[in-house]
């Protein structure tokens, strides 16, 4: 059974849409376009160049025998990234009552251990998940049809309608759109071509990663009330954001799109755009109230609740100001909302076409145990 686009002969007005006359003026589509999944042709094309060239094609996977960072190869491509050491050990994890523009969901505070781990230097990148893509993708086949088919967990993604980079560019910058479905796919496949075990990062693990051993609001010094661009007399003489828009790609100094990782400072663990550039997809489903049902004594790698409706979502993105920004801060993904706009019946499990600002990190496990349970909450 295949699937067509809707057709462009049709108007959006607060989210609705009807049929217009002329079928040429189409520019009240931009708000459908600008998410880039309603011009035909996929906008994944040229993931072959990760395969070809006169670049290195690696014949395995990096060999790993100690616990320290190192440079992971994804076999038959010229892709590699690096994957960081983040050693083991015990912190304070939520946002403490006093903390300027705290929300509800960020506390109460618990005190978490957490095992040794890698943990990707930068988000996924689009070379990393068309490599992904290219290996394992239907192409030229519709969502029901892959369904139909009844493919197996590492068949990868049918194509997006139209270019998910936006138009902003592929190479390093991090990949977006992807579903949180297809993050956790492409941990799958990733583990089975390497031989590693990699997979999204628990909230417990990515905060304690973005902390870098701090407990501030930011892995950096400064206050959301400093950097925050609001009000009368910041609107007047500006504030001073030099500090920030040293480690962190944000509203301010993005132009409201994502960027190339390497443009800020790496956090102390040696991460970057742990705050900023895209918001990360975390492992745990996401309860508002999950500190407050955790024992208040020492919490071994929680792991958030047994099951749920959305996923955590951590870091903010290029498109969010100060306040949205700190270590704390927690969100969750949107599933109805950022697929309002997909055209197909049944709508994408691999692709948002409503959702720009999200993409992914990988964490890969390390084998050597140092806390022994892993803590869910019924």
């Amino acid at each position: 059974m295949s699937h067509q686009p809707v057709p462009l002969n049709i108007k959006c007005t607060w989210g609705r849409i009807t049929p217009i006359r002329n079928p040429e003026n189409t520019s009240c589509l931009q708000c459908h376009l600008y998410v880039g999944h309603y011009r035909g042709k996929t906008g994944l094309a040229g993931a072959e160049e990760l395969v070809s060239g006169s670049k290195e094609i690696f014949t395995g996977p990096a060999v790993v025998e100690k616990f320290a960072t190192f440079d992971e190869k994804i076999p038959g491509t010229s892709v590699s990234f690096k994957m960081v050491a983040i050693p083991g050990g015990e912190f304070k994890m939520g946002t403490p009552g006093d903390e300027p523009f705290r929300r509800n969901d960020e506390g109460p505070v618990i005190n978490v251990a957490v095992d040794s781990f890698w943990m990707g230097e930068i988000e996924v990148s689009w070379n990393e998940y068309l490599a992904f893509f290219n290996a394992t993708s239907s192409q030229g086949r519709k969502e029901a049809e892959a369904k139909e088919e009844g493919t197996d967990g590492i068949s990868g993604a049918t194509p997006p309608w139209g270019a998910p980079d936006q138009g902003w560019g592929k190479g390093t910058r991090p990949a977006i759109t992807m579903s949180h479905h297809g993050a956790m796919t492409y941990c799958l496949w990733l583990s089975s071509v390497t031989g590693k075990k990699y997979r999204l990062p628990t909230e417990a693990e990515w905060e304690y990663a973005a902390r870098g051993g701090t407990n501030t609001p930011y892995f950096f010094d400064g206050s959301p009330n400093d950097y925050e661009t609001v009000g009368f007399w910041k609107k007047l003489f500006g504030a001073d954001t030099t500090v920030i828009n040293s480690y962190v790609i944000y509203q301010e100094n993005s132009g409201n799109r994502t960027r190339e990782p390497g443009i800020v400072r790496a956090n102390q663990f040696g991460l970057k755009n742990m705050l900023g550039n895209v918001a990360e997809f975390c492992l745990d489903f996401y309860d508002p109230a999950v500190y407050s049902k955790y024992p208040k004594t020492l919490v071994s790698n929680p792991r958030g609740p047994r099951d749920g409706m959305e996923r955590v979502v951590r870091g903010g993105a290029y498109n969010y100001s100060a306040k949205d920004l700190r270590v704390g801060r927690r969100d969750f993904t949107r599933t109805k909302d950022w697929l309002n706009t997909d055209p197909q019946i049944p709508k994408s499990i691999w692709w948002y076409s409503d959702c720009k600002h999200v993409g992914f990190r990988v964490v890969c496990e390390y084998d050597k145990p140092e806390v022994n349970s892993n803590q869910n909450i019924n």
